[in-house]
């Protein structure tokens, strides 16, 4: 679910609310079958709504889109108290990525380089002037959390 996000934002720069759904509504079926107490749920359930005003509030002012805010909220939802800082990392740092790409495929003196087959068409999914695909990020950030539900 998390690829095919990340994708759709790729080529679209639209998340599919279905599978952000999705994404979301497993979460509880993690925590239930991880064994997770009641204190830990309350701590995933408080991250999620923290983040998810944060995230409103970027929104807010056009620095993320709508769908952003929904697969962040899922994100920090799944990484709970105890993940949070080292998840927030990874999507800040996959989101620098994905920024620096874009302007590097994008710079001018490049494109020549990037003219022809795939880099061409990386080119036209990290176009600058479509904005940050940071449903990537996202997505990126939410694979970070997997592993610690699939051990447990």
């Amino acid at each position: 679910m998390l690829l095919r996000l990340a994708l759709g934002d790729l080529r679209h720069r639209r998340l599919r609310n279905r599978l952000i759904v999705w994404y979301a509504g497993l979460c509880p079926v993690a925590l239930l079958t991880s064994g997770a107490s009641g204190s830990q749920w309350l701590q995933h359930g408080l991250v999620a709504v923290v983040g998810f005003l944060v995230l409103l509030a970027l929104f807010a002012v056009h620095a993320m889109g709508g769908g952003d805010v929904k697969l962040g909220t899922a994100v920090l939802a799944w990484a709970g108290s105890a993940n949070v800082a080292n998840v927030l990392l990874v999507i800040s740092v996959s989101g620098l990525i994905v920024a620096l790409m874009g302007l590097l495929f994008n710079a001018r003196c490049l494109r020549r380089i990037f003219a022809r087959g795939w880099r061409r068409r990386m080119r036209r999914a990290l176009r600058v002037q479509r904005g940050v695909p940071y449903g990537v990020a996202l997505a990126v950030g939410g694979l970070f959390v997997m592993p610690g539900y699939l051990t447990s």
